[in-house]
Order: structure tokens, then C-alpha cells, then sequence
């Protein structure tokens, strides 16, 4: 059976997105050195609106857009029921198996967004703190597992993460790509050992600048030696700046030494208006999940996963932007 299906790991939540008079970094204080002073910061608030989110949801939804018909395991609380988030999802075509904790309320993220489209957000994650009682073999089916060709898993906790993702192993061997995509929790929740033990189930580490510098500093090594270790490829986001791809070489060593990686830059794709930029890291991966789906190099998949995004920025929040084929 060929494995044309996604499985996406992650939180489901509701973001509240407040729009703020100015400019963010206007309100920051910097001392006469250039060094940041102590902050006690309030802004106000011109617009509030409220829309479904979620890394795994932004993701699902994305997938669902490029008529993926993604697998999405999460766990959301007992507001999730009756929020419309549910029959969203199947608008879309997401096969949602969103687990409810009735003892508990859905994440919810709170974001503040300025003029330019920057933003800063607290996350509060709920019942999704509780993911890795979850059991992802009990939750899919074998003929799922038997689908499923590319898996990404997103911003759950280290003990999560690493039981799902080895249990998908076990059952889908070396049949399916796996992206490990850890997000800002990575310095929170992983110590080295863990972090080595996650990676060496993975295929793809993807996370922004500050997520890769992370995973240098808590592994005490580069990218090349992490590839050097089996791993296929980091994927460095760069926000306005684009991407870039270490790839490890397709004749990985030669006779005598390791061969350094590739690495590849892969330009922007410029929205016709940057409107909020929430939910579009997500759209990338999916743009790049798609491609992978289709037997496409990484260099095309991230490409595409660009074209994706600048989509997402031009509506506000992560699930509200539209494709059209």
C-alpha cells in the first residue's frame, strides 16, 4: 500500500490575538550601553479577536487545504466540544482524533501583534500538558499506521514526543520520514540525553534560529557532527530572511573522512501584504510535508512550504488563509 498520508502530533488551542497600537520594539528599554534595561511593559489594545489554533491544528489545517486528508492526534479539554472546532476540522478534510480531557480546559495561546506583523505570546498549554499519558498505538489504527509516509511531531513535551515517536517506529520501521519539530520548549524539556535518544528517531529537525542555536548549545556539538550521527537534514526558518537546509551528502562518507553537508538557502516568498504572522511557521511544514508526500527533494518541499506561508501572513490567524489549486 503506498503511504500518501500525514500523521501530525500536536496541540490543539484557541488563540486569542490582541492587535496593539505602535511598534513592539518601541516599548522596549535600552540602556545608554545598548543593553536591555528592566522592563515593565503594557500596551493597548485596538482589536481582539479569537481563532482556532494549535501547532498540530495549524498544521492539519494546511495539509487539509492541499487536500492531504492528514491524521491529527492531540489532546484538547472540555471546551473543545460545541467550539466548532471539530466540524472545522472535517471542513477541511482533517481526520481530527483529538482525544477530550473533560477535567480540563483546551491551551490557549495569547498573542499581542503590532503594525509590522511582530508579535509576542504566552502559551498556556492545559490539558495538552498531559499528551504523554496518550498512547499513539491505541489511538490509530493498523491500517493508518500503513498509510502514514511522512509524521511530524510539534512543541509537545520531551517525554511525550519521544514516546510517540517511538512507537510510530515500531510500527512503521524506516517507511516513513519523521520531522522532529520541538519548538521553543526544546531548552525547557530536553536535557542531552534525551534530546540524542529523540534525534536518533528522527529524519528532520526543523525549528527558527533560536531553536537551532539551542540544539547546538544542549547537545555541545554542530550541526555537522549531528549529522555525521545519522540524522538526514536541519531545517533552519529565518523568518523575513527565508530558510536554510543542512542536508547530510547522499554518499554520506568517503573513504577517509566525512563529507561536510550541503547547505542550501532557500529564499522568502514575499506576501502581497504581511498581515499577522501567526500560524505561519506551520504553514511552511505543511507546504513541506506535502512535498515530501509527493516524493519531492527537500530543497523543493521547503520552496513550497515558503510559497505556503506567505499565504498564512496575509490573513490574521493560523487557520483562516485559503489555497487555491
Amino acid at each position: 500500500m503506498q503511504r500518501t498520508r500525514a500523521l501530525v502530533v500536536g496541540s490543539v488551542a484557541f488563540d486569542l490575538i490582541f492587535g496593539i497600537h505602535g511598534k513592539i520594539q518601541d516599548e522596549i528599554l535600552v540602556d545608554t550601553h545598548g543593553k536591555l534595561g528592566r522592563q515593565n511593559l503594557m500596551f493597548t489594545a485596538k482589536t481582539r479577536e479569537h481563532f482556532f489554533g494549535g501547532t498540530g491544528g495549524n498544521i492539519a489545517y494546511g495539509l487539509g487545504l492541499l487536500n492531504k486528508k492528514p491524521i491529527l492526534f492531540s489532546l484538547a479539554g472540555k471546551d473543545f466540544d460545541g467550539s466548532g472546532y471539530g466540524p472545522h476540522f472535517k471542513r477541511v478534510g482533517v481526520d481530527s482524533r483529538v482525544v477530550v480531557n473533560g477535567k480540563n480546559w483546551t491551551a490557549v495561546f495569547y498573542g499581542m501583534s503590532d503594525e509590522e506583523g511582530q508579535q509576542i505570546g504566552v502559551y498556556q498549554p492545559n490539558a495538552y500538558e498531559k499528551i504523554d499519558a496518550l498512547s499513539l498505538a491505541k489511538t490509530l489504527t493498523q491500517k493508518d499506521f500503513s498509510q502514514i509516509g511522512v509524521a511530524i511531531f510539534s512543541a509537545g513535551t520531551g517525554k511525550s514526543i519521544y514516546r510517540h515517536m517511538r512507537e510510530l517506529r515500531e510500527r512503521c520501521g524506516k517507511n516513513v520520514i519523521i520531522i522532529f519539530d520541538p519548538g521553543q520548549v526544546i531548552s525547557v524539556f530536553y536535557d542531552k540525553t534525551l534530546l540524542e535518544k529523540t534525534l536518533s528517531l528522527a529524519d528532520i529537525f526543523i525549528g527558527n534560529e533560536v531553536e537551532c542555536k539551542q540544539l547546538q548549545t544542549i547537545l555541545g556539538y554542530t550541526h555537522d557532527k549531528l549529522l555525521k550521527r545519522g540524522l538526514r537534514a536541519v531545517i533552519e526558518t529565518l523568518g523575513e530572511k527565508g530558510s536554510v537546509i543542512y542536508e547530510a551528502s547522499e554518499n554520506r562518507y568517503d573513504r577517509t573522512h566525512f563529507l561536510k553537508p550541503r547547505k542550501i538557502s532557500i529564499p522568502v516568498v514575499k506576501a502581497n501584504k504581511a498581515v499577522e504572522a501567526t500560524g505561519a511557521g506551520d504553514a511552511y511544514r505543511a507546504g513541506l510535508i506535502m512535498k515530501l508526500l509527493e516524493g519531492r527533494t527537500l530543497k523543493d518541499a521547503c520552496e513550497f512550504g515558503s510559497e505556503v506561508a506567505a499565504r498564512a501572513v496575509a490573513f490574521r490567524g493560523g487557520q483562516t488563509y485559503r489555497i487555491k489549486n
